[in-house]
């Protein structure tokens, strides 16, 4: 079944995030900014963070939580490294009004470098990814930049705890957790593959494996899981979703008509329908799915 077309003419659309109100936040990576997609299609700027707002999700406060990797520059609408007024990689609190507050530059005086997407655990704190952005003022000494350099992160809503939770991952993207909320799945968007993490308390980790490798020439983006632990990863450059079951195996591959496919998410009135940015062509379309997406606990209350 073809996608149903939801909005077009966004600017590298990313983190698409459902409200019961059948409205949809979209950032725009380019825009440097947030939209909110009216059921009826209609877009409005909501929120003017600035850099490059790029993951993004609803808190049990019911503010939306953004990870902002701080801007790119681009070439032929595809980004290519940091903008050259890159400041800093951030997290960002927007309230309902659209105010602005950044909550995290920075974890025990290292900067912040690009951070990707986030996923909120039962406590309401979330974990995120942050990829390494290669700039100069970031504090790496020379020759440790490398593709493996990218970090997990832990912190509460407030702004007031962050911790590292894992090093040495190769570009990490998207992130989820299973439906038990006992592993942590991340996306190595270099390496091909995604990271399954052992959650041994809230924000520590244990020893990752290999949870699943994408089909050649597709690289894993940001990702979601539905309510039976299937995982839904964005294939970029390949254009389409990729399925993997509970244990990891491939079983179907959505195909897109946009090669890049950054992000999918679930939403709708039944939590069935997986809303999915085509940041090349610029759109945001809707295709439904045979299971509920998985409901995590700051969305019920959010």
């Amino acid at each position: 079944m073809p996608p149903t077309i939801i909005a077009t003419g966004l600017q590298f659309p990313e983190g698409p995030v459902w409200n019961r109100d059948g409205s949809v936040y979209v950032t725009e990576i380019r825009g440097g900014q947030i939209r909110k997609i009216a059921p009826d299609g209609t877009t409005s700027v909501f929120a003017r963070p600035g850099g490059g707002p790029n993951g993004a999700a609803l808190g049990l406060d019911g503010a939306l939580y953004v990870t902002n990797n701080g801007g790119f520059n681009w070439h032929n609408s595809m980004p290519i490294g940091p903008a050259l007024d890159y400041e800093t990689g951030r997290i960002e609190r927007i309230d309902n009004n659209g105010t602005v507050q950044r909550l995290y530059t920075n974890c025990d005086g290292v900067p912040l470098s690009a951070p990707n997407d986030l996923v909120f655990d039962a406590a309401g704190n979330f974990y995120f990814t942050d990829p390494i952005h290669r700039n100069p003022n970031l504090r790496e000494t020379p020759g440790s930049v490398t593709k493996r350099s990218g970090k997990v992160y832990y912190a509460s809503p407030d702004g007031k705890y962050i911790r590292r939770v894992a090093t040495d991952v190769q570009h990490p993207n998207g992130i989820g957790l299973t439906p038990d909320g006992k592993t942590l799945i991340v996306a190595q968007t270099f390496a091909g593959n995604l990271l399954a993490f052992p959650i041994r308390a809230p924000g520590e980790v244990g020893e990752a494996r290999v949870f699943g490798t994408l089909p050649t020439g597709y690289f894993p983006d940001s990702l979601c899981l539905d309510e039976a632990g299937y995982v839904l990863v964005a294939g970029i450059l390949g254009g389409g979703t990729i399925v993997f079951d509970p244990n990891g195996k491939h079983v179907e591959t959505i195909a897109s008509e946009d090669r890049v496919v950054t992000n999918v998410a679930f939403g709708g009135p039944n939590y069935s329908t997986l809303y999915i940015t085509e940041s090349g062509l610029g759109r945001l379309v809707t295709n439904e799915w045979s299971r509920r997406g998985l409901v995590l606990e700051p969305d019920r209350k959010g």
